[in-house]
């Protein structure tokens, strides 16, 4: 049974322009996935990848390319992963790479969401203290409200007491005529009976 070579698979692999797995990849270097995921793990910011629907990590031909580079540096050159790192740092320009940008660009990118967590947790704070501040505000005003609400009520309660307090002397007016009438009364009758007395006696 005839074996691909290295450079046959990495050929079918442009012809048909796919996405390979770890396992595939790994399978057209003659690496073992373990050791792929090891150089993925070391060195990340130099392998691009795709991150699939379904959060899987898979190799394009940049991919494959890179692995390449890496296994040839371990190979030939007898270099450590950091050495590889430092190697294609300095020695190799990522920014054909659409899905690799240049370690300079991640900075920057990196840089630019610190500012926007910054700015969205100034912008958090401002929000908790316009909250804070506007709770304190509706609680003045809730206070006010029922301060008012307890005036209210009070000034209904003393204008009902004063009604009733108003209306007890009338009645008791209307129940003092109404005794002092007799009484009137009889105290003309006297007169008029002491007068006919005194005219009687002529």
């Amino acid at each position: 049974m005839y074996m691909l070579s290295t450079e046959e698979k990495v050929t079918s692999i442009k012809e048909e322009n796919r996405l390979l797995t770890v396992k595939e990849a790994a399978e057209s270097i003659n690496e073992s996935p373990g050791v792929v995921r090891n150089w993925l793990r070391e060195l990340k910011a130099l392998i691009p990848v795709v991150i699939g629907d379904n959060g899987y990590r898979y190799f394009n031909q940049d991919s494959i390319d890179m692995l390449l580079k890496v296994k040839e540096l371990r190979n030939n050159k007898q270099l450590s992963l950091k050495q590889i790192e430092d190697e294609l740092t300095s020695s190799i320009s990522l920014t054909s790479s659409p899905l690799a940008p240049p370690l300079s660009l991640k900075s920057d990118a990196t840089e630019k969401i610190l500012e926007d967590l910054k700015s969205i947790k100034d912008a958090l704070e401002l929000q908790k203290n316009f909250n804070q501040v506007l709770v304190q505000q509706l609680k003045k005003q809730q206070e006010h409200i029922e301060r008012q609400h307890q005036q209210i009520i009070e000034q209904k309660q003393h204008i009902v007491t004063l009604e009733s307090n108003s209306s007890k002397p009338t009645v008791e007016l209307r129940l003092e005529e109404k005794t002092r009438e007799p009484v009137e009364v009889t105290q003309s009758k006297q007169k008029k009976n002491h007068f006919f007395r005194l005219l009687s006696y002529r």
